[in-house]
């Protein structure tokens, strides 16, 4: 399908230069005076405090939006005097692309709230959990961030996250753009996440950056750590066996920020935080900081229920945890514990879609323990099965974590097991 400009709505262009200029002037009904007409139709018969002007009809007119809101429709047909959607260019848009389907889902959501989009913008008597459509797929996008190839999701999330932007910027009362914001920084993170994976580290830290400063300024506790939480780990390069190269110190400031929120979150959530914690310590060289960490990190993730485990925190479970303690042990210079944690790790999470990400991750840090204690064919192999892989899914933020971990093969670059492994990397 043609990724250019959308086709023109050209019937209801023409349908409202059909309708005369109510000023009298003899001219066409102006798209100023459309949307004049739709404000004062919804509030006649519905109450609604409609604020459109000429750029929202002209949006329509350009075909931009196909699918308004099911009250904005009825509207449109009083106004214009046709009968029926069809005849002034309204339709469902069906489109192969992965924008347009994330953009038809949030259509469709909004196209079957009860009451109606206009009215849960502008909040006419309507109940905050209204927006329980536009939450569950903020929810299943952030939940798919592991399952689906980063390159494929993003355009999904990006495509929801602005949906959402136009909904928070035209949100007519407080506690509407509260919980709009909500999703949005929620949308924000999953999408600083991905592109993260494709290794924009930029974009990555724009999008949770954005995130954070958005509950800032609303005061939404629990969206402000659950920022912190993933902006740290971008600062501290965790995804890529952090060292001191990594803003360390800048990712614990935010992830002690973080724990400021204690009982506002989720069980997952502050496991995260003490796991988060646990590596950079380990990265300082601080095995005792590390240790009370990770006993915290189990402690919270033995607390996890099925309620904990959705949107960001999904893929969140002890074996989660395991993978952080093969990490740490790996950091401080302790592979054979490593080995441990990582083996187990890793045949426990096996092909689990819901958690690939994480277990590539294992295996790659359990390819670099396997180096360290001179086990070279298991270190070779399982790199190399990883890094296929990570280059299969497109996960950039993997690769990087493998090419440290094939770094930490250079003594035995002469190897006929390391040269194989090189030649399969270069395959891939």
């Amino acid at each position: 399908m043609n990724q250019g400009k959308p086709e023109p709505n050209s019937l209801l262009m023409q349908a409202r230069r059909r309708r005369p200029s109510p000023s009298g002037s003899g001219r066409p009904m102006s798209r100023q005076e459309l949307a004049e007409a739709i404000n004062l139709y919804l509030w006649h018969h519905h109450q609604i405090v409609h604020q459109w002007d000429e750029t929202d009809i002209g949006r329509l007119e350009r075909g931009e939006n196909r699918w308004p809101g099911r009250r904005r429709r009825e509207a449109f047909r009083a106004v214009l005097h046709v009968a029926a959607d069809h005849e002034i260019g309204f339709y469902i848009r069906r489109s192969s692309t992965a924008t347009s389907d994330a953009t038809a889902v949030d259509q469709l959501v909004l196209a079957q709230l009860e009451p109606s989009a206009e009215e849960l913008l502008h909040g006419s008597g309507v109940g905050r959990g209204e927006w329980s459509s536009f939450a569950l797929v903020t929810s299943m996008l952030a939940q798919q961030r592991q399952a689906v190839p980063p390159s494929a999701l993003l355009s999904l999330v990006e495509a929801h996250r602005d949906c959402l932007l136009t909904l928070y910027r035209k949100a007519g009362s407080d506690s509407i753009k509260a919980d709009i914001g909500a999703m949005l920084g929620e949308a924000s993170i999953v999408a600083s996440r991905l592109w993260s994976a494709q290794g924009n580290h930029a974009m990555a830290l724009a999008h949770c950056g954005y995130a954070r400063t958005l509950a800032d300024r609303s005061g939404d506790v629990r969206l402000a750590a659950v920022a912190r939480i993933f902006e740290s780990n971008l600062h501290s390069g965790a995804s890529t066996l952090i060292h001191a190269d990594g803003d360390i110190m800048t990712g614990l400031r935010l992830l002690d920020e973080a724990s400021a929120a204690g009982p506002q979150l989720t069980a997952a959530a502050r496991a995260r935080i003490a796991a988060e914690q646990a590596q950079a310590y380990a990265a300082l060289r601080l095995p005792r900081q590390t240790k009370a960490a990770l006993d915290q990190a189990r402690q919270h993730a033995a607390a996890i229920t099925d309620d904990d485990r959705t949107g960001l925190f999904s893929d969140w479970n002890t074996t989660r945890v395991q993978v952080y303690e093969g990490t740490c042990h790996l950091l401080l210079d302790e592979p054979t514990v490593a080995i441990e944690h990582l083996e187990h790790a890793a045949a426990t999470l096996g092909q689990d879609e819901g958690n690939l990400n994480v277990a590539l991750a294992a295996r790659v840090d359990l390819a670099a323990a396997y180096g360290l204690t001179g086990q070279l064919d298991a270190a070779c192999t399982t790199l190399g099965d990883a890094y296929e892989q990570l280059r299969r899914i497109g996960n950039l933020r993997g690769i990087a974590r493998a090419q440290r971990a094939r770094e930490s093969l250079n003594p035995w670059n002469k190897e006929p097991v390391v040269r194989e492994m090189d030649q399969r990397i270069a395959a891939a």
